[in-house]
């Protein structure tokens, strides 16, 4: 027995060792994606298509890098997933999907629960002309960002197709049988570029509707490039439509280029253009803000360009700032004035509305009168609208320079409340600067103290405006006080002084009229000022002129007599001349006695 078993085990071993090593090998994982009709394995995931297609199963991101995937053209699949979580594609290069499976199919399909987002700045080509092929079809949500640029052409089927499908900043040229895009909601957004198309008749260039539940249905389109065409409406919503910024172009072959069933907001400066043959608008509202829209109606009939029961109403702080038709004799209507009111009974209509914002001035300083405020050259009283740009500006205020400059108004608030700084005119110095000179054609030595004067010219404060004319006009007072205090200096007598001393020491009845000499004497004024030193002068002069015209009286022609006698009425020398008598009288005695005498002796 034992012999037995031992042979059966030694039997197992040699067949195991003579098993390939590969049998024993673990057998590679299998991911639930396909790619060109290839199943990711994690063997394969890094080199699919000839190493231009990889796979990370941990980020669930299929990575195509200048792939092309036609080599199983009759699957009905490009790219198929059935992996549980959205699928992420990361386009480099140039890329593409043909698939020409006349059973149809999808180029990129993921599970019917699951989304797909497209992502990088390569491009993607997809060409399916099987019957009922789709582009790409999710179960779920579509979005393509990024730079990514995908172009797509379902001759037999629809371009994209899913729950929502949202365009975010790419490039997207999708063309379908039945539509472009289909969607419960269809957002396009940040700068994107998206043309759809529908070929075939009774369809929409993108056809958004609600789901079983009465949900979606909504278009936003928002700052970005989006061009529709089809021959039902361009771009249809069965819910709300709304345009914020950016550039959209819609054209139908046999409709209204544009409806909504819900209501319709077009805002943010967007332009939109439509081409139909009959009215764009919707069942609901349609407002504008601020918009530049063109509706055309290309029907040979007269038929309106908007539907008469969607009349375009200029939201709140908006307006138009140009609205002109064209009726269907082709002649131009300026709508301008009349409002949008009749917008809807003309083929062509084309209206620009503006933001306007009530812009308000504060002028300043405060407690300014009659203040005027003009803008481009219309008087306004309290706040004025207006639409964002620059606008002249005039203010005028008593007292005040004229201002005159220009205003930025744009949608920042701080612009709104415009405050305007006036200058009030100068005061005037006309009498200051006469004041000043008056003092300076002065001349200050002539004074006893010029100080207060010059003080007062030296507080003059220049640049005073008109409001502080009083202190302007206190200063010219206080220099002309100052002059008007002002004393001169009192002339100099020294020549009149010494005129006179040599005057008083003549001895008058040395001369024969001395009357000249004192009536020069008499006439000097005292109390002359500096002003008057010429006066001084002549004084001084007028006694020398009489004393230099002075005659003496001759000498006496008597021997021993003096030729002056005393004169009536003058007996202040009278004891001198009767002594001077006498002493002549004695000498003659005496020189007739000695004469005597001397002749006697002999």
């Amino acid at each position: 027995m034992k012999k037995k078993l031992f042979a059966i085990l030694f039997s197992i071993v040699m067949v195991a060792g003579l098993l390939p090593a590969t049998a024993l090998a673990a057998e590679p994982t299998v991911y639930d994606i396909w790619v060109d009709g290839v199943q990711v394995t994690s063997e394969n995931k890094d080199n699919l298509c000839s190493g231009t297609v990889s796979y990370d199963p941990t980020t669930h991101t299929l990575s195509l890098n200048n792939a092309t995937l036609d080599s199983d053209t009759m699957s009905d699949y490009g790219i198929k997933t059935t992996i549980p979580s959205t699928l992420k594609i990361r386009l480099t290069g140039t890329n593409s999907i043909t698939r020409t499976y006349t059973g149809g199919g999808m180029a990129i399909a993921p599970n019917s629960g699951n989304s797909v987002e497209i992502t990088g700045d390569g491009t993607l080509m997809i060409n399916v002309n099987g019957n009922t092929y789709d582009g790409i079809s999710a179960g779920a949500d579509v979005k393509i960002s990024d730079k990514a640029k995908v172009t797509i052409n379902a001759e037999r089927g629809l371009g994209i197709v899913g729950r929502s499908v949202e365009i975010d900043g790419a490039k997207v040229d999708s063309t379908g049988l039945y539509a472009g895009i289909d969607a419960h909601r269809l957002k396009i957004v940040n700068g994107a570029d998206v043309t759809l198309k529908a070929t075939q008749d009774g369809r929409n260039g993108a056809y958004i509707w609600k789901d079983q539940e009465g949900n979606g249905g909504d278009i936003e389109l928002a700052a970005s490039k989006v061009k529709a065409t089809s021959y039902y409406p361009g771009l249809y919503a069965a819910g709300d439509l709304t345009v914020n910024g950016g550039e959209v172009n819609c054209t139908s072959t046999a409709d209204g280029a544009i409806w909504a069933k819900g209501n319709i907001l077009i805002k943010g400066g967007a332009k939109v253009t439509t081409d139909g043959k009959f009215p764009m608008g919707g069942n609901g509202t349609f407002t504008v803000e601020e918009a530049e829209i063109d509706a055309k109606n290309t029907n040979e009939n007269n038929i309106p360009a908007i539907f008469d029961k969607c009349v375009p109403v200029i939201a709140d702080g908006y307006h138009l700032n140009y609205a002109k038709a064209v009726d269907s004799e082709g002649t131009e209507i300026d709508l301008l004035s009349s409002g949008t009111q009749y917008f809807a009974l003309y083929k062509n209509v084309h209206f620009i509305t503006k933001a306007v914002y009530p812009v308000s001035f504060v002028v300043t300083p405060d407690g300014l009168t009659n203040v005027v405020v003009k803008v481009n050259g219309q008087e306004v009283t309290g706040s004025v609208s207006l639409e964002a740009g620059t606008y002249p500006v005039e203010v005028t205020a008593d007292n005040c320079k004229a201002y005159t400059g220009n205003i930025t108004i744009t949608a920042d608030a701080a612009t709104h409340t415009q405050t305007v700084a006036m200058t009030y005119l100068p005061a005037d110095y006309t009498k200051v600067d006469e004041a000043i000179a008056k003092a300076n054609a002065l001349n200050k030595d002539n004074y006893k103290d010029f100080t207060a004067v010059e003080a007062a010219v030296k507080a003059v404060v220049r640049d005073k405006n008109i409001t502080e004319q009083s202190e302007v006009d206190a200063m010219a007072k206080a220099i002309e006080d100052a002059i008007a205090a002002l004393q001169y200096k009192g002339a100099d007598y020294t020549k009149v002084d010494a005129a006179i001393a040599k005057a008083n020491a003549l001895n008058k009845n040395d001369y024969k009229d001395f009357s000249s000499v004192e009536a020069a004497v008499k006439a000097v004024v005292r109390g002359k000022n500096i002003t008057e030193q010429s006066e001084v002068d002549k004084m001084a002069k007028t006694i020398e002129d009489a004393i230099a015209a002075l005659e003496k009286k001759p000498a006496s022609t008597k021997p021993g007599t003096s030729d002056k006698s005393p004169q009536t009425g003058d007996t202040s020398n009278l004891a001198l001349w009767i002594a001077l008598l006498f002493i002549s009288g004695c000498a003659a005695i005496g020189t007739t006695v000695v004469s005597r005498k001397k002749k006697y002796n002999r």
